[in-house]
């Protein structure tokens, strides 16, 4: 029997706590050495650590194996978001360990195989983006120096080479603001790497490095001379790039102005299709070693890739791409594999619409599902449930067209009243330069299944749409996004999908940003929540790490000649402007967007006589970790939007918005 209940209110089988399970593993990457796939995975239950992983390809019995003992967190802190924190080849597993900073090694051939440190203990220097010599004399890597009461301009990233026998750390490039994915090529004594300098990112601008290099117990790793850049002064983001195995150099460019794959030809960049397709091949690199395809491991002419989302061959010879057979729809993380019989297997994460992430094994040359690695560890929900995003092309600002996925309530036990249309929540992705799909989601489903609508909203800036939507945000950032979430909402509710009374409006982080300068700025929204959102941007540009201390350079504009700016885009200052009740989730610990940042933002609308609650998490930084914080925040969402929009929640301890009811 259909109940009928108030939307925002219904009981779902999702629960706060089936959604602290571990995500997703990332840094997929095989070995052959060991025949085993390795990831690294967070684990709330235990203080949100980082694990690594271990299932084997060859054996079709047992589960994952976690390596690291209590006391080691597979984690690394360069450019503050982290992953690259590990490699493996040839046997010999090397990871960065967050609990020291120390950079440490697990020889897999072992039986029972223990962390030994290679680093000195030092919490300034980090490291990341691991590529190790197969004879196990190097590992190249990125290090990032810090110092105390240092400034982001003090801070020196590099490209240095730890001895494997000695621990000893070399330098073998610097100069430019940052580095990534140093790749040494398989049989030649080749390599490559990426370099950009402020005030890009490395989705803007990159420079992609190559030629030889030699080693001796000597002198160590040194470049060869020939070393240079292959792109200098093309305005591209080159990333990505990897040797195939006949030492081909591939990498992903967007100078077509989308992100398409390229390899080197006699010096020249070589596009492996006829002609540039008008889609993205890649996604905006925020963590290190990201992995959007891969060189088969039994074929140099072939790639495994993506084709928007979906898994594809691409065969380099005959300059064709092919999607393969199966029921997933969207792949993250691809690595490849030589199985036995000469079989090519394509290791990566996988869902679909309907489907939470598995990691799997795919047999190209069989064209099936090899084996699920790792079965997802979102609990299971009846299809019955299951709301499906929609992609919504929408009008907005200027006479442009931005897009968004919608999800409409779904419950097969409950039903709204009579007449009424359901609440809204706008989601907003991080970044801002990142994006949304409509990927099986049980944060989304989670809401849905309650009674809420959901817009997940790729703004303008976002990603997934090639190198001009990206650059809509251009010193519009502010603007563009508010507009178009603004106008998401609104396209929504004269379609007559949602309450045009019951619009809310939640982000992290860069999305928070969007979130607060949508309730100051414009008066649309009934409600906000940010997560660890910005309120003046003036504290961005002077507060944040390196890796974004320019971001707003190109998003906003020259800071601080152009602070003016700064301040006017800043919901700091136009707080009083805003209508609605607010609530701030934010992390003690958080460098990237600090607490200050949400608390100048809650004291004024306090003083202000405006409805604000804020709940300030002890040991957590940039996104909660920790189990019981993730599950507190999804509960204080629910309740809080049940009292602003008049519905009950029970079973929910909630806690004070002060000023309100507003007087």
């Amino acid at each position: 029997m259909v109940t009928t209940q108030a939307y925002g209110s219904w009981p779902s089988p999702l629960t706060p706590k089936d959604l602290t399970s571990a995500k997703a593993g990332r840094d997929v990457t095989v070995d052959a050495a060991t025949a085993s796939a390795y990831w690294v995975q967070v684990v709330p239950a235990e203080d949100g650590r980082g694990q690594v992983f271990q299932r084997s390809l060859a054996q079709q019995d047992g589960e994952p194996r976690a390596l690291l003992p209590l006391g080691y967190n597979c984690r690394t802190r360069v450019h503050e978001y982290g992953s690259g924190e590990f490699s493996i080849n040839g046997g010999l597993l090397v990871f960065s360990n967050d609990t020291d900073g120390a950079v440490y090694t697990l020889d897999m051939r072992q039986e029972s195989p223990e962390p030994v440190r290679l680093t000195p203990v030092n919490r300034l220097l980090r490291y990341g983006d691991f590529c190790i010599d197969k004879e196990h004399r190097f590992v190249v890597c990125v290090q990032e120096e810090h110092f105390e009461n240092e400034e982001p301009k003090d801070v020196i990233n590099r490209l240095v080479v730890i001895q494997l026998d000695s621990g000893k750390v070399k330098t073998v490039a610097e100069g430019a603001d940052f580095y990534a994915s140093p790749r040494i090529a398989n049989h030649s004594q080749s390599v490559a790497f990426l370099s950009w300098v402020h005030p890009n990112m490395p989705w803007d601008f990159t420079q992609l490095s190559y030629g030889s290099f030699t080693y001796s117990e000597e002198d160590s790793f040194v470049l060869g001379k020939d070393v240079q850049i292959l792109n200098p002064g093309v305005d591209e983001s080159v990333i990505q790039p990897e040797f195939g195995v006949d030492d081909t150099l591939y990498f992903v460019s967007d100078r077509s102005g989308f992100w398409n794959l390229y390899r080197l030809t006699n010096g020249q960049f070589d596009l492996l299709l006829e002609a540039p397709l008008e889609q993205d091949f890649a996604a905006s690199p925020w963590g290190l070693n990201m992995r959007f395809y891969m060189p088969f491991k039994t074929d140099a002419t072939k790639l495994a890739c993506t084709n928007k989302g979906k898994l594809a061959v691409l065969d380099v010879q005959a300059k064709t791409l092919t999607d393969v057979p199966t029921d997933y729809t969207l792949f993250s993380y691809i690595a490849t594999y030589a199985g036995e019989g000469n079989c090519e297997l394509i290791v990566a994460n996988a869902c679909s619409t309907t489907r939470p992430t598995d990691l799997i094994a795919y047999d190209a040359t069989q064209k099936a599902v090899f084996r699920v690695l790792k079965p997802t560890s979102d609990p299971s929900l009846d299809p019955a449930y299951i709301s499906i995003g929609e992609e919504v092309a929408f009008p907005t600002t200027d006479g442009l067209t931005a897009y968004c996925y919608f999800y409409a309530p779904k419950n097969p036990d409950f039903r709204g009243p009579a007449g009424q249309l359901p609440p809204l929540r706008v989601m907003l992705h991080g970044g801002p330069t990142a994006h949304a799909t409509n990927a099986y989601s049980s944060t989304i489903q989670y809401w849905t299944s309650r009674g809420f609508a959901i817009a997940d909203v790729n703004y303008g800036g976002s990603d997934g749409y090639g190198r001009e939507y990206r650059n809509r945000l251009i010193r519009k950032w502010g603007i563009v996004d508010v507009d178009d979430c603004c106008n998401a909402a609104l396209y929504l509710a004269d379609q007559g999908r949602v309450d045009r009374e019951k619009l809310s409006i939640e982000g992290g982080s860069a999305g928070g940003y969007t979130t607060l300068a949508a309730i100051a700025f414009r008066d649309v929204f009934k409600a906000g929540i940010s997560l660890y959102g910005i309120s003046d941007m003036n504290l961005l540009a002077a507060e944040t790490h390196k890796f974004e201390s320019r971001y707003t350079d190109r998003l906003v504009g020259e800071y601080p000649a152009e602070k003016a700016i700064y301040d006017e885009r800043s919901p700091i200052h136009k707080a009083d402007n805003i209508k609605c009740p607010v609530i701030f989730f934010q992390g003690e610990e958080d460098k990237v967007v600090p607490p200050s940042q949400a608390e100048i933002m809650v004291n004024t609308m306090r003083e202000k006589g405006l409805p604000v609650a804020y709940v300030l998490y002890p040991g957590e930084g940039h996104g909660f970790r920790r189990a019981e914080n993730i599950a507190r925040t999804l509960e204080l969402q629910q309740w809080f939007l049940g009292q602003i929009f008049g519905f009950e929640v029970d079973g929910i301890e909630g806690v004070p918005i002060d000023n309100f009811p507003p007087k």
